[in-house]
């Protein structure tokens, strides 16, 4: 059985007090303090052998792999399988990387030759709650991306490929975060490289000490992720971030390094939720020296996680998650002042806002935008003398109005678009051409920079409305 460990301020084992700290754990989970580190054993559901052995995904790989290439061992790992005899001399003939093509084409099967690549009930049930935007894995295979995908739409993907001028940075793939507000976005972290069809990605456990080092000498490394997960809470004198380990069935000293590397900076672990099958002695005296609380079924972990969150904000489905905004703004740079009064008075009333000038880090910044629009619940437009001014020359708000014109198309009874404009604008102008979503909506009028009374109140009145709709569905 694998067992949930929960690094708390407890002070030992036996400590009745222990179950208080759900409380809290769930409180931190709300606010978006809890960052899951998936591991193979979560990803999908254990195929059973006839022995009464289960396998997870990596295993269900290396079964396939193993009769196509004249191993008859049943190898349980990756490396026992390239250290095989008949692998490495008569199949591989002595190039074990020859397993990455392997990989590649056993990837490629149809779930109909023995693979599983169903994300696990288990896997839904933790993320489908919409409180963990931003997921660690320490698998190079998509099955978490994939279960994200299906959750959020369009997911982030980050990966520490042990090289970071290799050729899967090709791909497009960012190696780390550029600032804590990307982990309110739906984001998958891989950790030990991702699957691709560059041998980029760990397999064997040369491969993890590989990563090890690499990670050691800082090549490539996280930062600014590091520095997140390690920030700490003075006031209250504990970490700011939870960590919660998931089906990591590793040996003793990879978990120790998939620990550290993650928290290198910590003071004193006080606040992740670990959860180990078959923990080896050295590795749970190890934990137990941070005053680790065990309990012996993660899956009832999930569960509980699952229907706390549902008592607390009912169906997940129609929840609204923490990397979701409340309002998009859109303006030109000439309206500048008014955007930020308008960003400054949403804010006030507890809205998420996304706001150019502090949405957007280093990253993609046309993904950024469109992400943004796709991801709030109501676009609000700043329609003013200016935008008719500048109608000759090329403006990114123009895409963002196209973005939000076709998605209002698609959306039924409600009202997506809410337009701020300045008194006078005309709607109908044939050198501003507005899409006709934008120009067909009624607009919210403003005199000054100040006048923002009608626009707040009738956001604050759609977005309850929306609220209610949720509800009743």
């Amino acid at each position: 059985m694998e067992k949930a460990s929960f690094l708390s301020e407890i002070t030992s084992l036996a400590n009745p007090k222990a179950q208080d700290r759900w409380p809290e754990l769930l409180d931190e989970i709300d606010r978006g303090n809890v960052i899951p580190v998936i591991g193979p054993n979560l990803l999908v559901e254990p195929r059973v052998l006839e022995n009464g052995l289960t396998e997870n995904l990596h295993q269900q790989l290396i079964s396939v792999i193993a009769p196509l290439t004249g191993v008859k061992s049943r190898p349980r790992t990756f490396s026992q399988l390239v250290y095989d005899d008949n692998f490495r001399y008569t199949f591989a003939k002595d190039n074990i990387d020859v397993i990455y093509r392997i990989i590649d084409k056993a990837m490629g099967l149809p779930d109909g030759n023995g693979i599983n690549f169903e994300p696990s009930p288990l896997l839904v049930e933790l993320l489908g709650t919409k409180r963990f935007p931003f997921v660690i894995t320490t698998s190079f295979t998509p099955i978490v991306e994939r279960a994200m995908e299906r959750i959020w739409g369009r997911v982030n993907v980050l990966t520490f490929n042990n090289d970071p001028n290799g050729k899967s940075n090709d791909a497009g793939y960012r190696h780390d975060i550029s600032s804590a507000e990307d982990l309110k976005r739906p984001t998958v972290f891989y950790m030990l490289g991702r699957y691709c069809q560059y041998p980029e990605y760990a397999v064997t456990d040369s491969d993890m000490m590989n990563y090890c080092a690499s990670w050691i000498k800082g090549e490539g490394v996280p930062n600014v992720l590091i520095n997140e997960l390690n920030a700490w809470d003075n006031e209250n004198d504990k970490s700011k971030r939870y960590l919660l380990f998931l089906g990591n069935s590793y040996s003793d000293w990879l978990y120790r390094f998939v620990w550290f590397a993650l928290r290198t900076r910590h003071k004193v672990m006080q606040s992740d939720v670990i959860v180990n099958e078959r923990a080896e002695d050295t590795l749970v005296q190890f934990l137990e020296r941070l005053q680790t609380f065990y309990q012996d079924n993660p899956s009832e972990v999930i569960h509980r996680i699952s229907k706390e969150m549902d008592a607390r904000h009912g169906d997940h489905s129609h929840f609204v998650g923490v990397t979701d905004y409340d309002v998009f703004i859109s303006y030109s740079r000439r309206d500048k002042v008014i955007a930020r009064n308008l960003h400054d008075a949403l804010k006030a009333k507890g809205f998420n806002v996304w706001f150019d000038n502090v949405s957007i880090g280093i990253e993609n910044w046309k993904e950024a935008i469109e992400r943004g629009i796709t991801h709030s619940q109501v676009f609000v437009p700043i329609l003013s003398a200016n935008v008719k001014n500048e109608s000759l020359t090329p403006h990114e708000y123009r895409a963002e109005w196209d973005i939000a014109a076709e998605l209002s198309k698609r959306m039924g009874g409600r009202t997506f678009i809410i337009p701020l404009a300045e008194k006078g604008f005309d709607f109908n102008d044939p050198i501003t051409k507005l899409p006709k979503p934008l120009a067909e909506m009624n607009a919210c009028w403003y005199t000054s920079a100040d006048d923002l009374g009608q626009i707040t109140q009738a956001v604050v009145n759609e977005i309850q409305k929306l609220k209610r709709l949720s509800q009743n569905h």
